[in-house]
């Protein structure tokens, strides 16, 4: 079997790849964590999946040049640590959407070295599950403030689903897939499903992949959201 090295592999779309990965029965897992032995571990890798971009969009608004370097330069060193190896990289769709803000710019340079290289790029938009409460869809269940417009319409994906379907396309050619649901919900909507007091302020974010007519369904996200709801979590 071959060796899928992930790297980021505690973040919240590695961890989900790294348990696709070692749950396939076609791959073995090597989890690449911040502090680990990076050369070593990737000599090892037949295919290197690199999803330790982080995915903080105001404070790369805040610093560009720190994300350019927790991005761009990071991205360029694993390739080049990789040595020619099969190389997955996890993008957004902000490199589509949000071009002209520094997190779209900067996550956009870290497609283009991958590209260059023959590399497989796959943009995913707005997620929700694993153990991630700070977020829009939290703040809508509990009626706090969204910085982005009630219009603003996501494909909305278990994260889950995206570590399997990255690991599903790991052998496809290189070049840019755009992963998510077939269809798209707005904010308004989640918000109206609430009964949620949560006011908007911000640009319409619409995030909806290409080709991706093979997604689940983006209105999972409401029974996803109950159980939060039931749970507490959103108190």
């Amino acid at each position: 079997m071959k060796n899928v090295a992930v790297v980021g592999a505690a973040g919240f779309v590695g961890t989900q790849v790294a348990r696709a990965v070692a749950a396939s029965g076609r791959y073995n897992l090597i989890s690449v964590l911040r502090n680990d032995p990076a050369i070593a571990l990737l000599a090892k890798a037949d295919i290197v999946v690199y999803a330790a971009n982080p995915a903080r969009r105001f404070q790369a608004e805040k610093d560009p040049m720190q994300d350019f370097e927790e991005t761009v330069e990071k991205t360029a060193g694993f390739l080049a640590l990789s040595h020619a190896k099969r190389f997955v990289l996890v993008s957004t769709l902000s490199c589509r959407t949000q071009l002209n803000t520094s997190y779209g710019r900067n996550r956009r340079a870290c497609e283009l070295i991958a590209l260059q290289a023959g590399s497989l790029v796959i943009r995913l938009g707005p997620m929700y599950g694993g153990d991630r409460i700070d977020d829009t869809l939290h703040k809508i269940i509990s009626g706090g403030p969204v910085f982005v417009a009630a219009q603003t319409r996501y494909a909305y994906v278990d994260v889950s689903w995206v570590g399997k379907k990255i690991v599903e396309l790991l052998d496809e050619p290189g070049g840019i897939r755009e992963i998510g649901a077939r269809n798209a919900i707005s904010l308004g909507e989640l918000r109206d499903y609430f009964s949620s007091k949560s006011t908007f302020s911000g640009i319409d974010d619409t995030q909806i992949p290409e080709g991706a007519a093979d997604g689940p369904d983006a209105r999972d996200i409401f029974r996803f959201a109950e159980e939060e709801r039931r749970k507490g979590i959103c108190k």
